[in-house]
């Protein structure tokens, strides 16, 4: 197997604390009762991940979903690129049975690491399962229980060719921190390597396929065209952050993610496709042409709060405000209850397609279809707006 040179992983170290700390938090933030479950993705550089349909499926595979890591390395020098998929609900201490996966590329070689299922441990070490080489177009059977991990940290320090046995030997009494799987090999293929993963299994668990929606906590987003890019919130679980504030972990996504409340969506260059549970009901929007955060009040209402920087300084005025006001805005088209806010006011709908567009003075509403009930938060008015019509609510002053 052709590793990533020694050198080369230094240049992404900052990158690695950053994800080993916000996978230790991820852990630790897991309920006591949960089981091993996707957690969310993280990708760095040129890089994308999600839940794509693949009907080629491997074998005892229950759906045709697998998971995709994709990695765009620009030269053989390029070692910036990386796409992760993290999980939760890991016992404290180590299953006694190993893990393992199935993959499955389009490129025949070395391997460079990747795909690799990542254990960290509370002692501040780790252990990698990877496949030694890559066969292209069909999938491979990864066994955690033979020689093939690689240890560092512990009482070992680096050893390759391990079994997992002798892993959590060299890690006698750490807990584990966190598991991820990553490809980050886009430097051994330049131009696009991808990835698929599907059937992983651990602690007694298999997955296969993204969570299902739950209301009020979480819910399903696939990205339809273009660009769509979401930052879940550190503060997942309702404990503070270890690191970076607010900053929480960003993914370029390319299929199907769950998501919990409180992520931020960009897709102002692409277009995306929102699924959300109330009672027994699935409710589903398409959404573009803007940044927003997801959050679900408790009678089920989705609400979309309009995200991005508006210039409203004493300075902006004429074209230059109208110019920064055009940085707000998001188009819906939507079945189900739904909510945009936008600093002005808000409007409910069901089963409409409108737009909100939030500007320095004020927050308008554009319907095209449906009925949206806008509230506007200055005159504490609440006006119905009909296919046609739209309604512009002015700050005050």
């Amino acid at each position: 197997m052709l590793h990533r040179p020694a050198a080369n992983r230094r240049i992404v170290s900052r990158a690695l604390i950053l994800c080993a700390a916000t996978a230790l938090w991820l852990a630790a933030a897991a309920p006591a009762n949960a089981q091993f479950a996707f957690n969310t993705f993280i990708t760095q550089g040129e890089a994308t991940t999600g839940w794509v349909n693949d009907t080629d499926t491997p074998p005892g595979a229950t759906d045709q979903l697998s998971l995709q890591l994709f990695v765009n390395g620009s030269s053989s020098q390029d070692f910036d690129d990386a796409a992760r998929a993290l999980f939760t609900g890991l016992p404290a201490d180590p299953p006694a049975d190993a893990p393992s996966f199935y993959f499955k590329v389009s490129t025949a070689g070395a391997s460079g690491g990747s795909v690799r299922f990542l254990i960290r441990f509370s002692d501040g070490g780790n252990g990698e399962l990877r496949p030694l080489t890559l066969q292209a177009g069909q999938w491979t059977f990864v066994d955690g229980a033979g020689p093939n991990w690689d240890t560092s940290g512990g009482s070992c320090g680096f050893q390759p060719d391990l079994t997992y046995s002798q892993v959590l030997a060299c890690h006698s009494g750490a807990q584990i921190a966190s598991v991820e799987i990553l490809n980050d090999s886009g430097w051994l293929f330049p131009g696009g390597f991808s990835v698929l993963v599907d059937n992983i299994s651990y602690a007694g668990v298999t997955l296969s396929g993204p969570a299902a929606p739950v209301e009020t906590s979480s819910v399903t987003l696939t990205q339809l065209s273009g660009d769509v890019v979401v930052r879940v919130p550190q503060s997942v679980g309702g404990q503070a952050p270890p690191i970076g504030s607010a900053s929480g972990s960003v993914a370029r996504l390319k299929g199907t993610a769950t998501l919990p409340l409180g992520s931020v969506i960009d897709s102002t260059t692409g277009r995306a496709r929102l699924f959300a549970r109330r009672g027994n009901r699935q409710q589903v929007g398409n959404f573009s042409d803007g940044r927003f955060r997801v959050r679900q009040a408790e009678d089920g209402e989705v609400l979309l709060t309009l995200r991005g920087k508006l210039d409203c300084g004493a300075r902006s005025s004429g074209a230059r405000a109208e110019a920064s006001a055009t940085r707000r805005r998001l188009w819906g088209s939507s079945r189900g209850r739904f909510r945009t806010r936008g600093s002005y006011s808000s409007g409910s709908v069901r089963g409409t397609k409108w737009l909100t567009v939030d500007r320095c003075n004020g927050t308008l509403t554009v319907v095209r279809e449906g009925i949206v009930q806008v509230h506007d938060y200055g005159t504490g008015d609440r006006v119905l707006v009909r296919a046609g019509q739209s309604y512009f609510a002015r700050a005050a002053g």
